[in-house]
């Protein structure tokens, strides 16, 4: 080591030098878990309206990893997807999974009781496939900032990079380390395996909150515990939006775009407008108005697994 990286590492205080000599320390971010258990079970509750059976998602396991060994496990997966979000701009999230993952989605999506094998075949993904995992990991993320939120009150944000069915290495190649989660699919006795990897320095902001300790499990709910994380997820800020249509444009229209330019919009006025939260279409709603402002009624809900479809048809 030179004398001008000694100096630096001397400056360091106890606490980081211990922290970037051998990665994060699980034990001091007891709540993580509970964390990813958190979205776990909310993953596993939005699953529900999309497979006519019962899928269990339940998180398997939690280690810390070098990025060099998390690209070689992303390497032989069938679809990797990367993240950006937090304090650090080169972090990247990493979301993998199998294709035994992806092809229980299917067999939940299209119906199936279990009663016949569960398909396997070694090959690349389909477009529609890749459409279908892709939107699974949209609501992994999704999850998993409600989770953060719900629990440490932690505004942790994550939004696309790249995606791609065969990666080439979709993480870093780099002396960094992350925590992974590994999470497992069950259904229709199938089951195939997810894996999430932040990076130690998306998490090191958050690890005085993550130090807090986990709830005990025990056969009754802690009161406490229970009347805070009620607390902690009724206050969770949340953003609602009325979209009456979405139409898809190149650049270029965009740059053709002009003040006073009327854009048509493929919907009449008596249609119904989709209510949506956080990227989710909840509910089917009439457009009207009130003392000059417009006003939605709310009709019916939306159905989760149509809707979910009509995102794999439209990819």
């Amino acid at each position: 080591m030179s004398m001008d990286g000694a100096v630096e590492f001397a400056s360091q205080g106890v606490r980081e030098r211990l922290l970037s000599g051998g990665g994060p320390s699980l034990d001091r971010m007891p709540l993580l878990r509970a964390v990813f258990d958190a979205m776990a079970s909310q993953m596993q509750d939005s699953m529900r309206g999309l497979a006519e059976g019962a899928m269990q998602f339940v998180v398997e396991s939690m280690t810390v990893a070098r990025a060099g060994e998390i690209a070689l496990e992303t390497e032989r997966a069938a679809l990797v997807a990367s993240y950006v979000g937090g304090a650090d701009p080169e972090g990247r999230t990493i979301i993998a999974a199998d294709r035994r993952f992806v092809f229980t989605l299917l067999e939940g999506l299209f119906g199936s009781d279990g009663s016949e094998p569960p398909y396997d075949a070694e090959r690349e993904l389909t477009a529609i496939e890749t459409r279908v995992g892709l939107l699974a990991f949209s609501r992994v993320t999704n999850s998993l900032q409600a989770a953060f939120a719900a629990l440490i009150g932690a505004r942790f944000t994550l939004e696309p990079t790249e995606a791609r069915s065969e990666p080439a290495g979709a993480a870093r190649k780099s002396g960094g380390f992350s925590v992974v989660c590994r999470c497992r699919l069950r259904a229709f006795g199938a089951e195939g395996a997810l894996l999430i990897a932040i990076p130690q320095g998306t998490l090191d902001p958050l690890r005085d909150a993550l130090s807090q300790e986990a709830p005990k499990s025990t056969t009754a709910t802690d009161p406490q515990w229970a009347k805070r994380m009620k607390e902690r997820v009724t206050e969770t800020e949340v953003t609602l939006s009325a979209v009456m249509e979405k139409s898809d444009l190149t650049l270029a229209d965009v740059a053709r775009f002009e003040v006073g330019q009327v854009i048509e919009l493929p919907v009449s006025p008596t249609g119904l407008v989709a209510l949506m939260c956080e990227g989710q279409s909840l509910f089917w709603c009439e457009i009207g108005q009130k003392d000059g402002s417009y006003t939605i009624r709310i009709d019916d809900f939306v159905d989760q697994q149509q809707e979910f479809i009509d995102d794999v048809l439209r990819g």
